[in-house]
């Protein structure tokens, strides 16, 4: 059944103005802690004085009430201003009544009888009732004001601000040296526990730094740590090698491509992108400050443990 209020609202709507007032009166004795009742009343009456009474009320009941607010400074701004023209009246200036006033909607000049100063465009514009209302005091003022994105543009927001948060990801981990768990994007990539026990080349495994010696010329085969992994993972920390002149070889004088990453302490972490057969594998670097140049090795050995 609707209450009195809805019952004034719909018939100020309809314009049957005196009916609308009575029925707001009963709202007043039904729901008198109802700010909405009190804004009603306030944009249906005629008299300034009473309206203020009125829009007080709503704000005692409700002091976020944009409608009461609204209409509260209208009338303030007319007693400072004096203003007297006949036929002037609060929901003409304002809609502030109203939760969701027309911007374009201009002073009107045209005198009216009677005690109500509002006509239908007015009442439509506060249409809604308290379910409009009550939504109003949820969203405000500011929500209201936001431009309308469209579903591409909604989208490319969404995009932009993960992008702007993986770039500041990116730059906290390199700033605070911690590794991104970023395996989905560029697969699985080896991390070090710890910094090496002393500069050098080593074999890391099962957190292990295995020591690889560097060889001048052809590598001896004593010495040589061994992998039990399809990847290897080598570390090249503070040596004499220079990773952009390095090429990784195997028994067979194939050439193996690796990828190269930071790790602690600024360690270059190796390890190549392709799982690796069982055998000997160098790293080569050939120096260019001897005149007929020599090559240097890094060597260690693969082997695979199913097949023992």
């Amino acid at each position: 059944m609707a209450s009195s209020l809805q019952k004034g609202i719909q018939a100020a709507k309809a314009g049957r103005m005196q009916e609308a007032l009575d029925f707001m009166k009963d709202a007043i004795i039904e729901e008198p802690q109802n700010a909405d009742v009190w804004v009603w009343i306030a944009a249906i009456i005629d008299d300034l004085d009473k309206q203020e009474i009125f829009l007080k009320k709503a704000l005692e009941i409700d002091p976020d009430n944009i409608p009461a607010q609204r209409g509260l400074s209208y009338l303030y701004r007319r007693k400072r201003e004096e203003m007297s023209v006949q036929g002037d009246h609060l929901s003409d200036h304002t809609s502030p009544i109203s939760p969701f006033p027309n911007p374009q909607q201009q002073m009107s000049s045209v005198k009216r009888s009677g005690w109500s100063k509002l006509d239908v465009s007015d009442l439509d514009n506060i249409a809604g009732g308290e379910n409009d209302l009550n939504k109003n005091k949820v969203e405000g003022g500011f929500f209201n004001n936001l431009p309308k994105l469209s579903a591409f543009e909604s989208i490319l927001l969404v995009i932009v601000v993960i992008v702007f948060c993986f770039i500041g990801l990116l730059a906290a981990s390199a700033l605070f040296h911690f590794d991104l768990p970023l395996d989905f994007l560029t697969g699985s990539k080896p991390s070090l526990s710890a910094e090496p026990p002393y500069p050098g080349v080593f074999l890391y495994e099962d957190d292990i730094f295995f020591d690889i010696q560097q060889h001048e010329g052809v590598p001896k085969q004593e010495g040589i740590p061994t992998s039990y992994e399809e990847k290897p993972v080598i570390v090249f920390w503070q040596s004499p090698a220079d990773l952009e002149k390095l090429q990784m070889v195997f028994e067979t004088g194939e050439v193996i491509p690796f990828s190269s990453r930071q790790g602690k302490s600024n360690a270059e972490v190796i390890q190549p992108l392709s799982t690796l057969n069982s055998g000997l594998y160098c790293f080569q670097q050939i120096s260019e400050a001897l005149a007929e140049g020599t090559f240097y090795y890094w060597c260690f050995r693969v082997t695979d443990l199913t097949s023992q």
